[in-house]
Protein backbone atom coordinates (compact mmCIF):
# COMPACT_ATOMS: atom_id res chain seq x y z
CA UNK A 1 0.00 0.00 0.00
CA UNK A 2 2.89 2.53 0.53
CA UNK A 3 4.64 1.95 -2.25
CA UNK A 4 1.44 2.57 -4.39
CA UNK A 5 0.53 5.81 -2.09
CA UNK A 6 4.30 6.66 -2.91
CA UNK A 7 4.28 6.45 -6.76
CA UNK A 8 0.96 8.15 -7.33
CA UNK A 9 2.47 11.01 -5.32
CA UNK A 10 5.76 11.29 -7.72
CA UNK A 11 4.09 10.68 -10.89
CA UNK A 12 2.40 14.40 -12.52
CA UNK A 13 -0.75 14.67 -13.29
CA UNK A 14 -1.62 13.42 -16.47
CA UNK A 15 -4.34 16.34 -17.19
CA UNK A 16 -1.04 19.34 -16.64
CA UNK A 17 1.14 17.54 -19.04
CA UNK A 18 -1.42 16.98 -21.90
CA UNK A 19 -2.50 20.98 -21.06
CA UNK A 20 1.09 21.95 -21.16
CA UNK A 21 1.78 20.30 -24.35
CA UNK A 22 -1.34 21.64 -26.49
CA UNK A 23 -0.32 25.48 -24.92
CA UNK A 24 2.96 24.50 -26.83
CA UNK A 25 2.03 23.29 -29.64
CA UNK A 26 -0.65 26.13 -30.70
CA UNK A 27 2.20 29.12 -29.80
CA UNK A 28 4.93 27.20 -32.04
CA UNK A 29 1.99 27.14 -34.77
CA UNK A 30 1.02 30.20 -34.30
CA UNK A 31 4.53 31.68 -34.30
CA UNK A 32 5.10 29.78 -37.38
CA UNK A 33 2.48 30.68 -39.18
CA UNK A 34 2.72 34.54 -38.34
CA UNK A 35 6.26 34.20 -39.78
CA UNK A 36 4.79 33.28 -42.88
CA UNK A 37 2.68 36.29 -43.20
CA UNK A 38 4.90 38.36 -42.58
CA UNK A 39 7.69 37.08 -45.05
CA UNK A 40 4.17 37.59 -47.71
CA UNK A 41 4.03 41.06 -46.90
CA UNK A 42 7.84 41.75 -46.83
CA UNK A 43 8.36 40.05 -49.57
CA UNK A 44 6.13 41.04 -52.73
CA UNK A 45 7.08 38.34 -55.34
CA UNK A 46 3.45 38.12 -56.56
CA UNK A 47 4.18 39.47 -60.39
CA UNK A 48 0.95 40.64 -60.71
CA UNK A 49 1.62 43.52 -57.61
CA UNK A 50 4.27 44.92 -59.40
CA UNK A 51 2.68 48.35 -61.37
CA UNK A 52 2.90 48.31 -65.08
CA UNK A 53 2.94 51.14 -67.70
CA UNK A 54 1.79 50.07 -71.64
CA UNK A 55 3.57 54.01 -72.68
CA UNK A 56 7.02 53.41 -70.45
CA UNK A 57 7.02 49.53 -72.87
CA UNK A 58 5.92 50.97 -75.80
CA UNK A 59 8.69 53.81 -75.52
CA UNK A 60 11.41 52.03 -74.05
CA UNK A 61 10.96 48.84 -74.56
CA UNK A 62 11.06 47.34 -71.50
CA UNK A 63 9.14 46.55 -68.04
CA UNK A 64 10.21 47.41 -64.68
CA UNK A 65 9.86 44.52 -62.03
CA UNK A 66 11.44 45.66 -58.98
CA UNK A 67 12.72 47.97 -56.95
CA UNK A 68 15.08 46.88 -53.96
CA UNK A 69 17.24 48.43 -51.05
CA UNK A 70 20.44 45.96 -51.58
CA UNK A 71 23.97 47.04 -50.22
CA UNK A 72 22.95 47.28 -46.64
CA UNK A 73 20.79 50.17 -47.57
CA UNK A 74 23.42 52.12 -49.92
CA UNK A 75 22.30 51.04 -52.83
CA UNK A 76 19.00 50.21 -55.06
CA UNK A 77 18.69 48.14 -57.94
CA UNK A 78 16.00 48.97 -60.53
CA UNK A 79 14.77 45.97 -62.43
CA UNK A 80 13.57 45.22 -65.77
CA UNK A 81 12.46 42.84 -68.48
CA UNK A 82 13.52 44.01 -72.15
CA UNK A 83 10.53 43.12 -74.23
CA UNK A 84 12.05 44.79 -77.32
CA UNK A 85 15.88 44.74 -77.99
CA UNK A 86 16.75 47.34 -80.40
CA UNK A 87 14.39 49.89 -78.02
CA UNK A 88 15.76 48.77 -74.85
CA UNK A 89 19.61 48.91 -76.27
CA UNK A 90 18.87 52.81 -76.69
CA UNK A 91 17.34 52.95 -73.51
CA UNK A 92 20.61 51.67 -71.48
CA UNK A 93 22.81 53.60 -73.77
CA UNK A 94 21.34 56.95 -72.64
CA UNK A 95 23.22 57.12 -69.40
CA UNK A 96 22.49 61.19 -69.23
CA UNK A 97 19.09 60.25 -68.98
CA UNK A 98 18.76 57.29 -66.32
CA UNK A 99 15.28 56.91 -64.77
CA UNK A 100 14.41 58.42 -61.55
CA UNK A 101 12.98 57.15 -58.47
CA UNK A 102 11.21 59.41 -56.35
CA UNK A 103 9.75 58.48 -52.57
CA UNK A 104 5.93 58.82 -52.70
CA UNK A 105 6.31 58.71 -49.17
CA UNK A 106 8.42 61.25 -48.21
CA UNK A 107 10.91 64.18 -50.57
CA UNK A 108 13.13 62.60 -51.73
CA UNK A 109 14.56 60.43 -55.11
CA UNK A 110 17.79 59.45 -56.73
CA UNK A 111 19.28 59.17 -60.57
CA UNK A 112 22.60 58.37 -59.49
CA UNK A 113 23.32 55.34 -61.31
CA UNK A 114 26.01 53.69 -60.31
CA UNK A 115 25.91 50.86 -63.26
CA UNK A 116 23.63 51.53 -66.13
CA UNK A 117 25.40 50.15 -69.46
CA UNK A 118 25.98 46.61 -68.79
CA UNK A 119 28.06 46.16 -72.11
CA UNK A 120 26.36 43.35 -74.22
CA UNK A 121 23.52 42.22 -76.37
CA UNK A 122 20.09 42.90 -74.77
CA UNK A 123 18.10 40.24 -76.05
CA UNK A 124 13.93 40.18 -75.44
CA UNK A 125 12.69 37.95 -72.38
CA UNK A 126 15.95 38.52 -70.09
CA UNK A 127 15.63 40.30 -67.23
CA UNK A 128 18.88 43.22 -66.47
CA UNK A 129 18.81 46.15 -63.83
CA UNK A 130 20.64 49.41 -62.87
CA UNK A 131 21.94 49.59 -59.22
CA UNK A 132 21.43 53.30 -58.15
CA UNK A 133 23.52 55.12 -55.15
CA UNK A 134 20.51 55.28 -51.89
CA UNK A 135 21.57 58.83 -51.66
CA UNK A 136 20.71 59.96 -48.26
CA UNK A 137 18.00 56.77 -47.86
CA UNK A 138 15.99 57.89 -50.79
CA UNK A 139 13.96 54.93 -50.85
CA UNK A 140 13.59 52.51 -47.71
CA UNK A 141 12.18 48.91 -47.54
CA UNK A 142 8.60 48.76 -47.71
CA UNK A 143 7.48 52.21 -49.32
CA UNK A 144 6.14 53.02 -52.83
CA UNK A 145 8.42 54.79 -55.57
CA UNK A 146 7.32 56.49 -58.80
CA UNK A 147 9.63 55.61 -61.61
CA UNK A 148 9.83 58.45 -64.35
CA UNK A 149 11.17 58.04 -67.38
CA UNK A 150 11.49 61.43 -69.26
CA UNK A 151 7.73 62.54 -69.48
CA UNK A 152 6.13 59.34 -68.38
CA UNK A 153 6.33 57.55 -65.03
CA UNK A 154 5.27 54.96 -63.12
CA UNK A 155 3.29 54.85 -60.11
CA UNK A 156 3.36 53.06 -56.52
CA UNK A 157 6.22 50.32 -56.94
CA UNK A 158 6.65 48.88 -54.05
CA UNK A 159 10.08 48.88 -52.39
CA UNK A 160 11.20 45.94 -51.24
Amino acid sequence: MLDTLQTEVLRPPRRRINRLVILIAVLAVALIVGGLVTLKIVSSSDPGSFPQSSAIEDKYGVRFSRVAVVGDGGLITLTYVVLDSEKATRFQSDVQHPPELRSEERDGGTKRVSVMKQGHTLRAGQTYYLVYQNTKGALRHGEDATIRLGDLSLLHAPVL
